[in-house]
Formats: C-alpha cells, sequence, structure tokens
C-alpha cells in the first residue's frame, strides 16, 4: 500500500510514517510508476505501527520500542520480566502524577497569592483627593 493508504488506516501523518521509517520501526521497499518512485507498504507495517502506538501509550519512547518489540516478538522475556518493565513504568507514570499533583498545587497557592494581594490592593486603595493635570493642562 501506498504511504496514503497507510496514513489513512493507521491515522498517522505522512511525516509520523516517514519518521518511523528514519528510526527504523516500519519498511517499505521502492516501486517506480513511470518516473516516479513511490514507497510501498506492507499490510504488516500496519500492525507494527498498531504496536508502537501501544508501547507509546505505555510511556516507552521512539527511540526504545523499536528494540523492546523486537526481543518481545522473539520471546526474549518471560513473563516475570515483562510483569518487571511494566511495573516500573507505573511506577515513572505514579511519580510523574505525584510531580503534576505537587505543580498544581503550587500554582493554586500563586494564584491564590495573586488574589489575597489583588483584594488588598484593593480595599487598601484610597482615591486621590487632588486634581489631575492633563497634557493640556486642563482638570481631570
Amino acid at each position: 500500500m501506498l504511504i496514503g493508504e497507510l496514513t489513512t488506516l493507521s491515522g498517522l501523518s505522512k511525516d509520523g510514517i516517514r519518521h518511523y521509517e528514519e528510526l527504523g520501526l516500519i519498511s517499505s521497499t521502492s516501486r517506480r510508476a513511470g518516473s516516479r518512485e513511490y514507497r510501498d507498504y506492507d499490510v504488516k507495517t500496519l500492525e507494527m505501527i498498531l504496536k508502537v502506538r501501544n508501547a507509546q501509550r505505555l510511556g516507552f519512547a521512539l527511540k526504545d520500542i523499536g528494540p523492546l518489540i523486537k526481543d518481545y516478538e522473539a520471546k526474549r522475556f518471560s513473563n516475570e520480566e515483562v510483569i518487571n518493565i511494566l511495573s516500573e513504568r507505573l511506577q515513572d507514570v505514579r511519580d510523574k502524577i505525584r510531580e503534576l499533583r505537587q505543580t498544581e498545587t503550587y500554582i493554586e497557592e500563586k494564584i491564590g497569592l495573586y488574589q489575597r494581594t489583588r483584594d488588598i490592593d484593593t480595599l487598601v486603595r484610597v482615591p486621590s483627593k487632588r486634581k489631575k493635570h492633563s497634557l493640556l493642562g486642563r482638570h481631570t
């Protein structure tokens, strides 16, 4: 299949597909049609894109996904190793959630501080009894 059909079926952009190919996650064959050269993708490419996207959903970086998928498909991981890998990912996600909650609390505190300061400024501000002069010398 051509890249346009693969984009439709996978939901990836053409640039995304090309990026996956540059990283060695998927491959294509070159096909000439007249003076033009096209990239032809096998149906298995769609399966690999789905595997890569699932690995991304687990939080793995694209650069790490290729070797992981190859090792997994070659049955180089025991069930215990898969559980350990996924447990580590889960702990990483929980750590990120904790950090984000801390950031959320900090932002909420800052907002509260600025709101209290604004309210105090409003209460403390006393209108001036002096008349202001405009640039033209008129009283305002």
